[in-house]
């Protein structure tokens, strides 16, 4: 029997999440074109990574460089919140509980409450955990498959909340509403606050006793994978971050795209998701050239924690090609930290969803990475083994 009462004051530690460190970030006409794709580990005074401890200072600047120009500058996290038991009811053959709750934050004289769900095996116990931000997380009923169903089974807690709840995903929006009121001071767009937003829930969620803070998964969607990506480089408790098919700002190129498919470039969301990005991103649109980062740079944060990309072969618009390209880029970086088998690509065929086949994949590579489980999959197998790699440069002297 769950021993939960309705209303909880929760205080929590600050979380130091995105700190600001000064650097010089030029808009993109005073910028270089870039040959290629840009090398992660050439540092700021122009000489490259040699040791562990220059890596850090690497990925301080590349953070920096992140919400500068794609997010936007990003708060802590609350010191307190408001937690509301909504509902609770068996569910899976009895097999799995379902608990619906409303999370309430105050600042500033303002407030937003965002709702979430938790679906988990009956035993009350922690559990490795799936924080997913989802547009739908209080749907019951689901035409193909139930990926709570799939939580339980794989005996895992699968927590889903509302992103919209906190930033609207309507286009035209403002900052009107949702947390924007909260922290006026902070310059975030949608991406960041949905990917912050993990970092609030897992902080709920150990609150109330159900999580394994060791086996903590970051995932979501196309934008919601984009924003997924984001969480994982905020918070360095998600021990694994898996987007799933995140294209451009997520983990597609925004250089590289098949030839003969429509390409989703940053042109293509100005006007339609303008709210996703600060501002300066889409200042790049027609001169991705210049930009001094590509997708492995965001991906090369999450080293050496875990991180799984899961995509479709067929899934155009969120660029395969590209999103292969940057991946053997980040292997580069996994590798030379040691980190080569942290890191996975799985492929399927088919278009954009984050379907059954997807979430298997990540819970088998969660179980290859928390428990030492072996798997049937293929991780790091190629759909484009022949695509030249656009980049000369290499990882600096092994650090084994």
């Amino acid at each position: 029997m769950q021993k939960w009462i309705g209303l909880f004051l929760v205080a929590v530690s600050i979380q130091n999440m995105a700190a600001r460190v000064d650097y010089d970030f030029p808009p993109p006409d005073k910028l270089p074109i870039q040959e290629g794709m840009p090398d992660p580990f050439l540092m700021p005074n122009g000489t490259r990574v040699k040791t562990r401890a220059d890596w850090e200072k690497q990925r301080k600047y590349i953070k920096s460089m992140l919400f500068h120009y794609l997010y936007g500058q990003v708060p802590p996290l609350p010191e307190t919140f408001e937690l509301k038991h909504v509902s609770s009811r068996k569910v899976y053959e009895n097999k799995g509980f379902r608990d619906h709750f409303e999370l309430t934050l105050r600042r500033n004289g303002q407030s937003v409450t965002c709702r979430f769900v938790v679906v988990r095996p009956v035993e009350n116990k922690q559990y490795p955990t799936v924080i997913k931000n989802d547009r739908v997380a209080f749907n019951e009923v689901f035409e193909d498959f139930d990926p709570g169903r799939i939580a339980v089974e794989r005996g895992y807690l699968l927590c889903r909340f509302h992103r919209e709840d906190l930033a609207s995903d309507v286009r035209g929006s403002g900052r009107e509403a949702g947390i924007y009121p909260l922290y006026p001071e902070y310059d975030w767009a949608a991406l960041a606050v949905w990917g912050w937003a993990h970092g609030v829930m897992l902080d709920a969620l150990n609150q109330l006793g159900l999580v394994d803070m060791d086996k903590v998964v970051a995932t979501g969607h196309s934008r919601g994978g984009k924003a997924a990506l984001c969480a994982g480089i905020l918070d360095e408790r998600i021990t694994l971050t898996a987007p799933n098919s995140s294209g451009t700002g997520g983990t597609g190129s925004y250089r590289y795209f098949e030839e003969g498919q429509r390409p989703q470039t940053i042109t293509e969301h100005i006007g339609k998701y303008n709210r996703w990005f600060h501002p300066r991103y889409l200042e790049f649109a027609g001169k991705e050239e210049r930009m001094p980062f590509d997708s492995h740079f965001a991906r090369a944060l999450i080293a050496p924690r875990a991180f799984l990309n899961c995509h479709a072969r067929q899934d155009y618009w969120a660029n395969p090609y590209g999103t292969e390209l940057t991946h053997r880029a980040t292997m580069v970086v996994f590798n030379w930290l040691g980190a080569e088998d942290k890191i996975g690509l799985h492929w399927r065929e088919g278009d954009h969803a984050q379907n059954e086949e997807d979430w298997n994949a990540l819970y088998d590579f969660a179980d290859l990475q928390f428990f030492g489980k072996p798997t049937s999959l293929s991780f790091n197998t190629w759909t484009y083994p022949e695509a030249k790699l656009p980049f000369t440069w290499s990882a600096p002297p092994s650090l084994r």
